[in-house]
């Protein structure tokens, strides 16, 4: 152990040092809470004392008194007459240099004229050459740096770090590194959780990706505009696109592969955990090098483990680049604490409690949140759009251009009721997945400006989406009606403190509902107390895996589950993994799922032969449909007289089709039970064919929802307000008609886009296999929602559905169309002629996809 070294072990068992920084958090709690109680500051002695051990610890190589020494300095920075300070610029300076926190340098401000220090600047020099990021202007803090030189050497890595730590970026430097070192000759794919992060991962794809030899790609078909042109390309895609892509074996080979958020594949409850495996199982049978990354994860060389590869090539970064404060509100009980690791519990007075839930709520996020970005956690819409209205009829108007904008966007396409509208005004939005995807995006662009201040949200904000805040108030331990894990409630509360815009974030657990979930019960506190996170298994390779592989066992010998009260989408879980373990036993991979199988049940050959010796449907079929059952699939397949899909798209024939879909995959059984089934009975049909009908004409979003509304109108129909409960639609009822909306894009997104257009394109590919000619492609319909052609390869070079059909109405001119394909694309010529005034919105939303600002 070196002298410094020798030096932190000493500071971080030091009484006095703990004193110092406990006093601090004192401090800093009393002053955001306006406490009538606050501290005397430090004196001249402590307040040295507390930046040399900053400077100590800042040159360890341990992560907790690196972290400790970041601390200091965020909890200084944030109090009363220190930030301007010319010592307190010169020790920040030096301690965040050599922690390699270069983004945050700018946030204390530099002091270069009485900052004579060599070792600074050398130790800047040194780590600004080293740590570039390659075709960067940022550079690596020292932890990233240190993943990125381990992630050269190795044919596949695993890693995991705070949700602030920059995983993406790490990525995206490691992409430019493999193109630059490799002379442009890989594929690369990245694979995103949800369909609606592809935009946001694309847009920025475009940005740092400088090799114009690259095209970003994010539909399984590779355009032949991008194929005439002899590029290299980077997928971004979901893991469906992913099975669907490799299911053409004239598709180019994908050589890399980035798994973000990979702690997806360790739910055991989550329907698109057996699906996420599936698609990452094909990749490894194709050789694709595998890299993942993961919030806060002990364990990272669990992805490895999963895939079969050595599991060295793994690490966990502790180290944060931005501080944490962490603070309990307890509205009922009339009580506020702020965590410490360096003492007891801090009490904090300050704030007025009431018995009233919206006063408590607008006392607490309003004061405490004051002139900063606020994220407000809610764990339903429901309860999201209630607090995000009620916070926000109390405002003043606090207007923008770009929010007026926004405002006129919705009533333009969206609907004049739509509630987001009056939040807006003042200065707060809600965001969650029901949102349509352009309003979403406008939503995310005004909060990073700081235009809206308070955005009240879902677990969306877990599935990848980029939006860090200063402070994060989480009012629910809960997903939807689900307890959150460590992992997820860590993720969450990352969101808290933005790197290169502040040092800190508040983490701000508020009780202000009085129910179980929302921080009534004391091991929810202790959660964010503790701040520990036990290391985290694939229910594949648990040793107590609850049944998972008997129950497997069972569901492909058509034996009832161990377990009686399984939940309709646990039964689809284990269904789903039933599935793809027969097509790894039919192709013969050596896979965790199917070793692990043969492990766990004496009689699983006898099973998988009784299984596979009845099967008919190619495997290339049954690997890109692992969320049908295979029996039905065989059923289907064996049956001579199968119904040809309709040839037209108006109302009857979808739903004729859909009647189709209904009968031979037992919708009945298949997808009427639990929470929220795909149909309650075959009277839903009607309505998803009224839907489909719009959709796959090429209706705008607006056309689309008030064809829905008439037809709910004049049917009298009952509105899913939530689980399982109903009331009949009325169209003079501005909730009704917020909640059709919301239901109405979540339909399109899963239930047409995703549930329907699996069975269609399984329906189409037995048929083709049987030697039937299919003439309407319904499953391409359903997904890009036109029957269009020319607008289908308008998505497929990368825009959305909207701005397509925009300009196939208005600017086709600017497009070659041969046989059925885009063969040409004249961007400048588009860029000329396109009216800026009459389309404004559609020039910023192209300027963005096509870099021409």
């Amino acid at each position: 152990m070196n002298f410094f070294e020798e030096l932190t072990e000493m500071a971080l068992n030091d009484e006095y040092l703990k004193s110092l920084i406990y006093k601090a958090e004192t401090i800093y709690g009393q002053t955001i809470f306006n406490s009538d109680e606050l501290n005397q500051i430090f004196n001249s002695k402590e307040y040295y004392d507390l930046l040399r051990f900053a400077d100590i610890l800042s040159r360890s190589k341990k992560p907790e008194a690196r972290n400790t020494a970041l601390k200091i300095i965020s909890l200084l920075y944030e109090l009363e007459g220190y930030k301007n300070d010319n010592d307190f610029k010169n020790f920040s300076e030096s301690v965040l240099t050599k922690l390699g926190n270069f983004p945050s340098i700018s946030i204390v401000g530099s002091n270069h004229e009485d900052n004579n220090d060599e070792e600074i600047e050398i130790d800047k020099i040194l780590k600004s050459t080293m740590q570039q990021a390659p075709n960067s202007k940022y550079i690596f803090t020292d932890a990233q740096y240190d993943v990125f030189e381990k992630m050269k050497d190795s044919n596949h890595y695993s890693f995991s770090g705070s949700t602030s730590f920059g995983k993406s970026f790490i990525f995206e430097a490691f992409m430019n590194y493999i193109i630059d070192e490799r002379n442009a000759s890989d594929n690369i794919a990245i694979l995103v959780p949800t369909r609606a992060l592809i935009n946001q991962v694309t847009i920025k794809l475009k940005s740092e990706i400088k090799n114009k030899k690259y095209k970003i790609v994010s539909h399984p078909k590779v355009p032949l505009l991008y194929k005439n042109e002899g590029n290299r390309f980077i997928f971004v895609f979901t893991p469906e696109r992913l099975i669907s892509y490799f299911s053409d074996s004239n598709n180019p080979s994908i050589n890399y592969l980035f798994v973000d958020e990979a702690h997806k594949l360790l739910s055991d409850k989550d329907q698109r955990t057996p699906l996420l495996y599936h698609s990452l199982m094909q990749a490894k049978r194709k050789s694709v090098k595998l890299y993942f990354a993961s919030p806060n994860i002990p364990n990272t060389e669990v992805f490895l483990r999963l895939f079969g590869n050595s599991i060295e090539e793994s690490t966990s970064i502790t180290e944060s680049p931005v501080a944490q404060n962490r603070f309990f509100i307890d509205c009922i009980d009339k009580k506020a604490v702020m965590f410490s690791d360096f003492g007891k519990d801090i009490p904090l007075n300050g704030l007025k409690y009431t018995k009233n839930e919206v006063e408590n709520l607008i006392e607490v996020v309003n004061k405490l949140g004051a002139d900063k970005q606020n994220i407000i956690y809610c764990n339903t819409i429901e309860y999201t759009v209630k607090h995000a209205r009620e916070f926000s009829s109390h405002l003043q108007n606090n207007s923008s251009k770009r929010i007026e904008e926004l405002i006129a966007l919705i009533k333009e396409s969206v609907h004049d009721q739509y509630f987001l509208i009056e939040c807006l005004k003042k200065g707060v939005a809600f965001h969650f997945g029901k949102i349509p995807q352009r309003i979403r995006e406008g939503i995310e662009s005004l909060f990073r400006s700081g235009e809206i201040r308070f955005l009240f949200c879902t677990s969306t904000l877990l599935e990848g989406v980029n939006l860090p805040a200063k402070n994060i108030f989480i009012l629910s331990t809960k997903i939807g009606m689900n307890y959150m894990d460590e992992v997820n409630f860590w993720n969450l509360a990352g969101r808290a403190g933005r790197l290169a815009k502040d040092l800190s974030g508040n983490i701000f657990c508020a009780r202000i509902i009085d129910q179980e979930g929302y921080w009534k019960k004391t091991k929810e506190i202790e959660k964010v107390k503790n701040k520990k996170i036990t290391e985290i298994e694939s229910p594949l390779m648990k040793k107590n895996d609850k049944n998972l592989y008997k129950n497997i066992s069972n569901s492909l010998s058509g034996q009832p589950f161990t377990n009686k009260n399984l939940s309709a989408n646990e039964k689809k879980y284990i269904n789903m993994y039933g599935n793809i373990l027969v097509y790894h036993d039919i192709v013969k991979s050596d896979s965790i799922l199917r070793n692990r199988f043969f492990e766990k049940n004496k009689d699983a050959r006898i099973t998988l032969e009784k299984v596979t010796s009845t099967i008919k449907v190619p495997d290339y079929i049954i690997a890109q449909s692992a969320n049908i059952r295979i029996d039905i699939q065989n059923k289907i397949f064996s049956t001579e007289s199968t119904d040809q899909l309709p040839e037209g798209t108006d109302y009857k024939s979808c739903l004729q089709m859909l009647n189709i879909l209904y009968d031979d995959y037992e919708w009945q059984k298949e997808e009427s039970i639990g929470l929220n089934p795909l149909v309650k009975n075959r009277e839903h049909l009607n309505y998803y064919a009224v839907l489909i009908n719009s959709w796959v004409n090429s209706k705008p979003l607006k056309i689309i929802i008030s064809n829905t509304i008439k037809y709910f109108d004049e049917h009298d129909k009952d509105l899913n307000i939530r689980a399982n409960q109903y009331e009949t639609f009325n169209k003079e009822n501005a909730t009704h008609i917020n909640i059709l909306i919301n239901n109405l894009i979540s339909d399109i997104e899963n239930a047409i886009r995703f549930k329907i257009k699996s069975y269609v394109n399984n329906y189409i590919l037995l048929l083709v296999e049987r030697g039937v000619e299919v003439k309407s492609n319904w499953s391409d319909f359903l997904e890009y929602g036109t029957i269009d052609r020319f607008i289908i390869e308008i998505q497929n070079i990368g825009f959305p559905r909207h701005l397509a059909t925009f300009l196939k109405e208005n600017y086709p001119h600017c497009f070659q169309f041969v046989e059925g394909e885009i063969t040409e694309f004249d961007t400048h010529k588009l860029k000329n002629e396109i009216n800026t005034e009459k389309y404004k919105n559609e020039f910023n939303e192209l300027s963005k996809l096509l870099e021409w600002t």
